[in-house]
């Protein structure tokens, strides 16, 4: 609350006053009615000067009251944005919501929109509705430049009445900018519940110099010239002499906002300023001189009874303006008392308000408080999984490795007795590979860490391949692959491996829900600017529920008891990341149960590259060569030697970092294959102490691990390996990676 302003004191009783004064003047000396006349000036000055201090005092709460009821709408924007609706951009049930929370909170409207400031959805408007537009463009510019909340200028959109944007960046599976439109009201009932006397003018202006509002109703939406040239300096809060609108000349102070650039300013009546004082000053000089002429002869006797209250009244003005505790003590003189009560009230209701100040910034630190300790746990939530995934990554390729290697050493010794076993084993390692690479792709998707390599690509090369590569999987299902001839040469610019993981992981999904002798078809065709694959089949389909959370990370559709499909319900969701990523979009149809599904993929066009130069020689192909194989698993370590040994190579192996500095000294080889997570030391340590040796100074390195994510990448590069290949390896990538660094030249 404001604190109010005392009433005007009606003057004592003529008689007290003049008695007084004729006592005074009575001493006749005429320096003392000099002291009190500076005496009465100076209380003068300092009740003008007091004024503009409370209107500074009183603008700043004012603008701590309009910012704490901007950054209340700013957090309930941001809490809005956290949410799973629209995290997962299932955007009809986000507009139900915003459109809850603005009826609750009394905005006009609430409007979500993309990176490109183009609207999804308004809440004044039906659902899926056209919109023409933001009403005010510049502040979504800026909420996008700069990352951070904005409060946009005072505009006139569809509705009656002037209003205003607040505007808040959101992250949730890409870039928003959640938007809620308020009333200029609001912000007066904020001023009008401070109760403010009336007699005081108080307006809030936007950061162009419209006003917002204003306790005192005006024709005009600026401010007085006075006032205009005040804020126009620029600083952050000022007082000062101006003149209002209604003519009035008041004492003013404002304070600008810092987030928002708003400013509220409050003008105090400069009548008021110098009611209480002007009254007793022209009493006490008339009476002085008076008396100075009647009673000379008493002012001596009776000089020190008016200058001791005076002075304590100027001490006690002086220590109201330093915001120290004005104590009332009795002066002997009515109308003096009075003053001195007037200045101690003033005194305690200044306190008042300065402790519902501090109590206001206190609360708002506690939220600040509350939100950062959030921020941290997300944080740290964050770092935890992302900490997981890459250990549960590494725990999980490490005994694949040793058991992919062990297949395909008995493929190349044409053990065709467990030739059945072995496929179903095979068959099974593909799945659990293909399980945990989703897993870490889904981590590396939702943490913004997928490195994307974009290039070129022909839609009809990527649809062949998809085919190709899904063909040995299909048994006696069909196969059905049509590119047409408007699509025959059409390119798109993308990551040649990811396009080929949604292509394989849609094929893949029609293969699983579709029977034995079921059809599939993958197409293509142009679509105006883009290109569409669709990807079709007639087998198990999917219900209405379930056809809209198809693409929501590890949902799965009800299954039988013995999950016969399988799977982590990821395939659907990193398609449509991989998709979006390229600046494309996926949709899915199905007409119910038993009926079939279709998936259409669509992408951006590209421009044709320039012819490119035919490739050089491929690497030359496996024989002699000396080859050490570090790893502490030894199934793996074995399986690896023995597949490089029948290549021809010879190998040497150690299981840990001091045996495998050893067998450096004694065989200089030439390419080295190192674990990371060795005992003693990890495989980067190693890495620079082989180079470091004068055996291994030419060595070529080979990480192969199961830490496979873009940083394990970037780290084995910078600790000076040449090559890195995550676990479990195919046996045709990993000699092809051996036979490519033996023929090479060694570390420059």
């Amino acid at each position: 609350m404001a604190p109010s302003v005392p009433s005007p004191v009606a003057p004592a009783a003529a008689r007290q006053l003049k008695w007084r004064l004729f006592l005074l003047a009575a001493s006749g000396l005429l320096p003392l009615a000099v002291m009190v006349a500076l005496a009465l000036a100076y209380l003068v000055d300092e009740r003008q000067q007091a004024t503009q201090r409370s209107a500074m005092a009183l603008s700043r709460a004012l603008a701590s009251a309009v910012d704490a009821d901007l950054n209340a709408a700013i957090a309930a924007l941001r809490t809005l944005g956290q949410s799973d609706e629209l995290r997962l951009a299932e955007f009809e049930a986000f507009y139900r919501m915003a459109s809850r929370v603005a009826r609750q909170e009394g905005w006009r409207a609430m409007v979500l929109m993309d990176r490109q400031g183009q609207v999804l959805f308004r809440t004044t408007r039906p659902f899926g509705a056209p919109d023409p537009g933001p009403v005010e463009p510049e502040s979504v510019g800026q909420a996008l430049a700069l990352d951070r909340p904005v409060v946009g200028v005072v505009t006139r959109g569809s509705q009656p009445g002037l209003a205003f944007a607040v505007r808040v960046p959101v992250q949730a599976g890409g870039t928003y900018v959640l938007t809620a439109v308020l009333p200029t009201d609001r912000v007066l009932n904020v001023l009008k519940r401070q109760s403010v006397p009336a007699t005081w003018v108080v307006a809030v202006f936007d950061q162009s110099g419209g006003r917002v509002a204003r306790t005192r109703p005006s024709s005009s939406s600026r401010a007085s010239p006075s006032l205009q040239a005040m804020l126009a300096t620029g600083r952050p809060e000022g007082m000062g002499v101006t003149t209002t609108l209604e003519g009035d000349q008041s004492h003013t102070g404002y304070t600008r906002l810092a987030a928002s650039g708003w400013a509220v300013a409050v003008a105090i009546p400069a009548a008021e300023a110098i009611a209480t004082a002007v009254g007793p000053a022209l009493a006490v000089l008339t009476g002085l001189l008076a008396s100075l002429a009647l009673s000379a002869w008493l002012g001596r006797y009776f000089a020190g009874n008016v200058t001791q209250p005076i002075d304590s009244l100027k001490q006690a003005a002086a220590a109201l303006g330093r915001g120290e505790r004005v104590e009332h003590s009795p002066l002997a003189v009515a109308e003096l008392d009075e003053v001195g009560a007037a200045l101690a009230a003033a005194s305690e209701q200044r306190e008042r308000f300065m402790r519902e100040l501090q109590a206001g910034q206190a609360e708002r630190e506690a939220l600040l408080r509350q939100v950062t300790d959030a921020l941290q746990a997300a944080q740290e939530a964050g770092r935890v999984k992302d900490e997981f995934l890459a250990i549960l990554g590494h725990e999980l390729r490490n005994p694949l490795a040793p058991i992919s290697m062990a297949l395909q050493l008995m493929a190349l010794k044409g053990d065709e007795a467990t030739a059945p076993q072995r496929r179903i084993v095979e068959r099974q390692l593909a799945h659990m590979t293909r399980l945990v690479d989703d897993l870490l792709d889904l981590s590396r998707i939702t943490g913004k860490r997928l490195a994307m390599r974009m290039e070129p690509l022909r839609v009809a090369d990527l649809v062949q391949r998809a085919a190709e590569a899904i063909r040995p999987v299909l048994g006696a299902r069909t196969l059905h692959t049509q590119v047409h001839g408007d699509v025959a040469e059409a390119w798109v610019s993308g990551d040649e491996a990811r396009l080929a993981q949604v292509f394989g992981n849609l094929l893949g999904n029609a293969v699983k829900f579709t029977g034995e002798h079921g059809r599939i078809a993958l197409e293509s065709h142009r679509a105006g600017d883009s290109v569409e694959v669709t990807v079709a089949d007639d087998g198990a389909g999917m219900a209405p529920e379930v056809l809209q959370r198809a693409f929501e990370p590890f949902f799965q559709a009800r299954q039988a008891q013995d999950r016969s499909r399988g799977g982590l319900g990821l395939g659907l969701a990193i398609v449509r990341s991989l998709v979006e990523m390229h600046g494309g979009s996926v949709a899915a149809q199905s007409d119910g149960p038993e009926c079939g599904a279709t998936v259409r993929v669509r992408l951006p066009l590209a421009s044709a590259p320039a012819p490119r130069e035919e490739p050089g020689p491929p690497p030359a192909a496996p024989g002699a060569g000396k080859v050490l194989v570090v790893d502490d698993n030894r199934d793996a370590a074995d399986t690896t030697a023995a597949l490089l040994a029948i290549s021809g190579y010879e190998v040497h192996v150690a299981y840990e970092p001091d045996a495998a500095l050893a067998l450096v000294e004694r065989h200089a080889p030439q390419v080295a294959l190192l674990d990371i997570g060795l005992p003693g030391m990890s495989g980067y340590e190693l890495a620079r102490l082989v180079r470091a040796h004068p055996q291994g100074a030419r060595c070529r390195l080979i990480a192969l691990t199961g830490y496979g994510q873009a940083d394990d990448v970037l780290m084995a590069r910078r600790s000076g390996f040449d090559l890195h290949l995550t676990k479990p390896a195919g046996a045709d990538v990993l000699l092809e990676g051996v036979s490519r660094l033996m023929g090479g030249p060694g570390p420059q």
